[in-house]
């Protein structure tokens, strides 16, 4: 009498989960631009006249890099809290975009996923979009954006400290937040090599500048940003709309001679 075979194991899909020396690695890089942004950050908040603790705590409850920085400026200047929610809403936008592709199902329990959500930034999405950070399982993901949550948290505080020795003799940290933003889009204009944007960015700014000046006071980043944000939109549309339209011309370019073929044939 022939054996019957052993019944198939069962075999679980789930991709196991990996370990920290992968994803601990990866934030290397990250820790490159976190330290020292981390420190600037902190001693421009204590230039600022600001509590040194505060820093250490935003970097806990924020966590959004350029809206930390801008947050210091919102609170020596006291602006009213719809133009701060708004302006944090326009800067960290892109983020509704990341969330379409980062790969949160891999993150299993509910405050796996809250984190991943919250300490979602550029660099941790870049990492797991991209080469070998593509494959990283659930608890590697986390244990990247919890390391680089760190960085940031220890290049604050660093720089918070080293704010509180130095002589206030010492001027010119404020103006760390300007260079940031102008090497920002310094580098965004070599890579998009478009004269256009950058056009568009000085006239919504002298906008912006004329309705806070002789309109609205305390409105120039809020009408400057809206005004932009809603003239590239409409050019993206036009051109969209433009793609579109070549590509009916094309289908129904290659329907005639498909057309003629049929007629000359009858």
């Amino acid at each position: 009498m022939r054996a019957s075979p052993p019944p198939a194991e069962r075999t679980d899909h789930r991709q196991p989960e990996g370990g920290f020396g992968e994803a601990v690695r990866l934030t290397v890089p990250v820790a490159m631009a976190y330290i020292p942004l981390g420190v600037a950050f902190g001693v421009l908040l204590t230039a600022s006249g600001i509590n040194w603790y505060w820093a250490p705590l935003s970097t806990l409850l924020i966590y959004a890099g350029s809206i930390e920085f801008l947050a210091v400026g919102f609170m020596v200047a006291g602006l009213p809290l719809y133009q701060v929610a708004f302006t944090s809403l326009i800067v960290n936008f892109r983020h509704i975009f990341y969330g379409l592709s980062f790969p949160i199902d891999r993150l299993r329990g509910r405050a796996r996923k809250a984190y991943g959500v919250f300490a979602l930034t550029d660099e941790t999405y870049g990492i797991t979009s991209a080469g070998p950070g593509m494959h990283l399982t659930g608890r590697q993901i986390t244990v990247l954006q919890v390391v680089s949550h760190v960085w940031w948290f220890l290049g604050a505080l660093l720089g918070a400290l080293l704010g509180q020795v130095i002589p206030e003799s010492v001027k010119g940290f404020e103006f760390a937040l300007t260079a940031m933003f102008l090497t920002l889009a310094v580098n965004a204009v070599r890579t998009s090599r478009s004269a256009t944007l950058v056009l568009l960015a000085l006239g919504a700014g002298v906008v912006g500048y004329l309705v806070d000046r002789y309109v609205i006071g305390e409105s120039f980043l809020i009408v400057s940003l809206l005004l932009y944000v809603v003239v590239i939109s409409a050019m993206y549309r036009k051109d969209r709309d433009r793609d579109r339209d070549k590509d009916k011309d094309k289908d129904k370019g290659g329907d005639a001679p498909a057309e003629d073929s049929k007629e000359q044939a009858k």
